[in-house]
Protein backbone atom coordinates (compact mmCIF):
# COMPACT_ATOMS: atom_id res chain seq x y z
CA UNK A 1 0.00 0.00 0.00
CA UNK A 2 1.28 3.38 -0.72
CA UNK A 3 1.73 6.06 1.92
CA UNK A 4 2.97 9.21 2.15
CA UNK A 5 2.48 12.14 4.67
CA UNK A 6 2.45 16.11 5.37
CA UNK A 7 4.37 17.27 7.96
CA UNK A 8 2.86 19.58 9.96
CA UNK A 9 4.42 23.33 9.35
CA UNK A 10 3.11 23.25 5.92
CA UNK A 11 0.26 25.41 5.95
CA UNK A 12 -2.85 23.31 5.64
CA UNK A 13 -4.26 24.53 2.37
CA UNK A 14 -1.27 23.91 1.18
CA UNK A 15 -0.74 20.56 2.68
CA UNK A 16 -4.01 19.59 1.73
CA UNK A 17 -3.64 20.54 -2.01
CA UNK A 18 -0.11 18.21 -1.95
CA UNK A 19 -2.34 15.34 -0.30
CA UNK A 20 -4.64 15.42 -2.78
CA UNK A 21 -2.70 15.67 -5.96
CA UNK A 22 -0.53 12.66 -4.58
CA UNK A 23 -3.57 11.04 -4.08
CA UNK A 24 -4.77 11.26 -7.23
CA UNK A 25 -8.72 10.23 -8.68
CA UNK A 26 -9.28 7.86 -5.64
CA UNK A 27 -9.66 10.76 -3.27
CA UNK A 28 -11.84 10.13 0.36
CA UNK A 29 -10.79 12.73 2.60
CA UNK A 30 -11.32 11.17 6.16
CA UNK A 31 -11.12 13.52 9.11
CA UNK A 32 -12.25 12.91 12.83
CA UNK A 33 -15.45 14.70 13.06
CA UNK A 34 -17.69 17.45 12.11
CA UNK A 35 -16.51 20.19 12.94
CA UNK A 36 -13.35 20.06 11.39
CA UNK A 37 -14.81 18.77 8.19
CA UNK A 38 -17.03 21.69 8.30
CA UNK A 39 -14.57 24.47 9.40
CA UNK A 40 -12.17 23.47 6.83
CA UNK A 41 -14.55 23.26 4.48
CA UNK A 42 -13.31 19.93 3.36
CA UNK A 43 -17.21 18.97 2.28
CA UNK A 44 -17.44 21.54 -0.18
CA UNK A 45 -14.21 20.14 -2.48
CA UNK A 46 -16.28 17.67 -4.63
CA UNK A 47 -14.57 15.06 -2.98
CA UNK A 48 -15.78 12.13 -1.07
CA UNK A 49 -15.86 12.49 2.53
CA UNK A 50 -16.18 10.56 5.96
CA UNK A 51 -15.78 10.69 9.70
CA UNK A 52 -15.08 7.38 11.84
CA UNK A 53 -17.40 9.37 14.33
CA UNK A 54 -20.55 7.68 14.56
CA UNK A 55 -22.04 11.12 15.65
CA UNK A 56 -20.62 12.61 12.52
CA UNK A 57 -23.34 13.38 9.69
CA UNK A 58 -19.99 12.06 7.65
CA UNK A 59 -19.91 8.89 9.24
CA UNK A 60 -18.29 6.15 7.09
CA UNK A 61 -15.83 4.08 6.12
CA UNK A 62 -13.03 5.72 3.92
CA UNK A 63 -12.43 3.78 0.50
CA UNK A 64 -9.60 4.30 -2.24
CA UNK A 65 -6.73 6.81 -1.12
CA UNK A 66 -7.26 8.03 2.00
CA UNK A 67 -6.40 12.00 2.66
CA UNK A 68 -6.54 11.73 6.43
CA UNK A 69 -6.96 15.22 7.91
CA UNK A 70 -6.43 15.90 11.68
CA UNK A 71 -6.03 12.26 12.43
CA UNK A 72 -4.17 11.76 16.04
CA UNK A 73 -1.92 8.24 15.74
CA UNK A 74 -4.81 6.30 16.99
CA UNK A 75 -6.95 7.29 14.79
CA UNK A 76 -3.95 7.12 11.56
CA UNK A 77 -3.87 3.20 13.21
CA UNK A 78 -7.29 2.37 12.98
CA UNK A 79 -7.32 3.10 9.06
CA UNK A 80 -4.22 0.94 8.87
CA UNK A 81 -6.13 -1.74 10.52
CA UNK A 82 -9.62 -1.84 8.75
CA UNK A 83 -7.76 -2.49 5.49
CA UNK A 84 -9.28 -2.54 1.97
CA UNK A 85 -7.97 0.76 0.77
CA UNK A 86 -5.40 1.79 -1.98
CA UNK A 87 -3.38 4.32 -0.17
CA UNK A 88 -2.89 6.61 2.75
CA UNK A 89 -1.71 10.50 3.25
CA UNK A 90 -1.67 11.79 7.10
CA UNK A 91 -2.12 15.85 6.50
CA UNK A 92 -1.18 16.96 9.10
CA UNK A 93 1.53 14.92 11.13
CA UNK A 94 3.74 15.51 13.78
CA UNK A 95 7.11 14.78 14.72
CA UNK A 96 8.13 14.30 18.95
CA UNK A 97 9.18 17.49 18.72
CA UNK A 98 6.28 19.26 17.37
CA UNK A 99 4.13 18.95 20.47
CA UNK A 100 6.36 17.26 23.18
CA UNK A 101 4.38 15.11 25.82
CA UNK A 102 1.46 14.38 23.12
CA UNK A 103 1.42 10.76 20.98
CA UNK A 104 2.95 11.75 17.59
CA UNK A 105 3.20 9.94 14.22
CA UNK A 106 6.65 9.46 14.54
CA UNK A 107 5.84 5.62 15.31
CA UNK A 108 3.95 5.06 11.86
CA UNK A 109 6.35 6.90 10.07
CA UNK A 110 9.41 5.23 11.35
CA UNK A 111 7.38 1.44 10.85
CA UNK A 112 5.86 2.14 7.20
CA UNK A 113 8.30 4.85 5.52
CA UNK A 114 5.77 6.89 4.07
CA UNK A 115 6.86 9.22 1.51
CA UNK A 116 7.64 13.16 2.84
CA UNK A 117 5.76 15.74 0.77
CA UNK A 118 5.75 18.62 2.78
CA UNK A 119 6.61 20.33 5.58
CA UNK A 120 9.83 19.34 8.01
CA UNK A 121 11.16 15.70 7.59
CA UNK A 122 10.12 13.43 10.50
CA UNK A 123 13.23 11.70 11.94
CA UNK A 124 13.03 8.10 12.12
CA UNK A 125 13.00 6.98 15.87
CA UNK A 126 16.08 5.48 16.60
CA UNK A 127 15.43 1.61 17.11
CA UNK A 128 15.05 -0.82 20.53
CA UNK A 129 18.00 -2.68 21.67
CA UNK A 130 18.17 -5.82 20.12
CA UNK A 131 16.78 -7.76 23.32
CA UNK A 132 13.55 -6.25 23.12
CA UNK A 133 13.21 -6.85 19.44
CA UNK A 134 13.86 -10.20 19.54
CA UNK A 135 11.45 -10.62 22.64
CA UNK A 136 8.35 -8.46 20.25
CA UNK A 137 9.57 -10.17 17.53
CA UNK A 138 8.98 -14.08 19.45
CA UNK A 139 5.82 -13.05 21.42
CA UNK A 140 4.51 -12.41 17.64
CA UNK A 141 1.89 -15.48 18.21
CA UNK A 142 -1.23 -15.89 16.63
CA UNK A 143 -3.16 -14.58 18.51
CA UNK A 144 -1.25 -11.46 19.52
CA UNK A 145 -0.83 -11.45 15.46
CA UNK A 146 -4.62 -11.33 15.55
CA UNK A 147 -5.78 -9.66 18.28
CA UNK A 148 -3.39 -8.11 19.65
CA UNK A 149 -3.07 -7.80 23.95
CA UNK A 150 -7.00 -8.43 24.11
CA UNK A 151 -6.14 -12.21 26.27
CA UNK A 152 -4.42 -11.94 29.40
CA UNK A 153 -2.17 -14.43 28.75
CA UNK A 154 -0.43 -12.34 25.87
CA UNK A 155 -0.54 -9.54 28.01
CA UNK A 156 0.80 -11.17 31.00
CA UNK A 157 4.14 -12.37 28.53
CA UNK A 158 4.46 -9.10 27.59
CA UNK A 159 4.71 -7.25 31.01
CA UNK A 160 6.73 -10.19 32.17
CA UNK A 161 9.15 -9.42 29.32
CA UNK A 162 9.27 -6.29 29.67
CA UNK A 163 9.50 -6.12 33.14
CA UNK A 164 12.45 -8.51 33.29
CA UNK A 165 14.55 -6.74 30.23
CA UNK A 166 13.99 -3.68 32.10
CA UNK A 167 15.72 -4.88 35.28
CA UNK A 168 18.54 -5.95 33.49
CA UNK A 169 19.28 -2.32 32.68
CA UNK A 170 17.70 -1.97 28.67
CA UNK A 171 15.79 1.39 28.31
CA UNK A 172 11.99 1.04 27.59
CA UNK A 173 11.43 3.54 24.92
CA UNK A 174 7.61 3.40 24.24
CA UNK A 175 7.75 5.08 20.75
CA UNK A 176 10.63 2.57 19.57
CA UNK A 177 8.65 -0.44 21.04
CA UNK A 178 5.50 0.72 19.26
CA UNK A 179 7.49 0.64 16.17
CA UNK A 180 8.81 -3.33 16.86
CA UNK A 181 4.83 -3.98 17.42
CA UNK A 182 3.59 -2.43 14.14
CA UNK A 183 6.73 -4.32 12.54
CA UNK A 184 5.87 -7.34 13.44
CA UNK A 185 2.17 -6.53 12.29
CA UNK A 186 0.72 -6.56 16.14
CA UNK A 187 -3.16 -6.97 15.40
CA UNK A 188 -5.93 -4.91 17.37
CA UNK A 189 -4.51 -1.85 19.29
CA UNK A 190 -1.60 -4.03 20.53
CA UNK A 191 1.02 -1.62 19.23
CA UNK A 192 -0.64 0.92 21.35
CA UNK A 193 -1.15 -1.20 24.49
CA UNK A 194 2.74 -2.30 24.12
CA UNK A 195 3.48 1.56 24.37
CA UNK A 196 1.35 2.43 27.15
CA UNK A 197 2.50 -0.59 29.11
CA UNK A 198 6.34 0.60 28.79
CA UNK A 199 4.89 3.84 29.80
CA UNK A 200 3.47 2.56 33.17
CA UNK A 201 6.51 0.88 33.64
CA UNK A 202 9.29 3.47 33.50
CA UNK A 203 6.86 5.34 35.92
CA UNK A 204 7.47 2.54 37.94
CA UNK A 205 3.68 1.14 38.51
CA UNK A 206 3.59 -2.38 39.25
CA UNK A 207 2.22 -4.49 36.82
CA UNK A 208 0.72 -7.77 37.39
CA UNK A 209 2.03 -11.09 35.38
CA UNK A 210 2.12 -14.66 35.17
CA UNK A 211 5.70 -15.91 35.96
CA UNK A 212 4.68 -19.45 34.95
CA UNK A 213 3.95 -18.36 31.05
CA UNK A 214 7.96 -17.54 30.35
CA UNK A 215 10.54 -19.87 31.46
CA UNK A 216 13.91 -17.97 32.53
CA UNK A 217 16.05 -19.31 29.93
CA UNK A 218 13.98 -17.94 27.13
CA UNK A 219 14.25 -14.56 29.34
CA UNK A 220 17.83 -14.70 29.64
CA UNK A 221 17.76 -15.84 25.79
CA UNK A 222 16.27 -12.20 24.67
CA UNK A 223 18.75 -10.74 27.66
CA UNK A 224 22.05 -11.51 25.88
CA UNK A 225 20.65 -10.98 21.92
CA UNK A 226 23.11 -8.85 20.23
CA UNK A 227 22.76 -6.25 17.03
Amino acid sequence: MRRAYVESHEPFPRALAQALRWAGDSATIHAPDTRSIEENRLHELGIRVTSPSSKSRFYGRPEGTVVATFLNLSEVLEVERRGGIEGLVVVHANGPSRFPGVPHHGPWVTAFNPEHLGGQEIAPIASAPAALRAAIRDLTGLAVGNQGLIDKRERSEVIHALTYLRSRGFELDPDALMVEALRNEWGGTGPEELRQIALDLNKGKQLQFDKRRLRPERLDEWAATKD
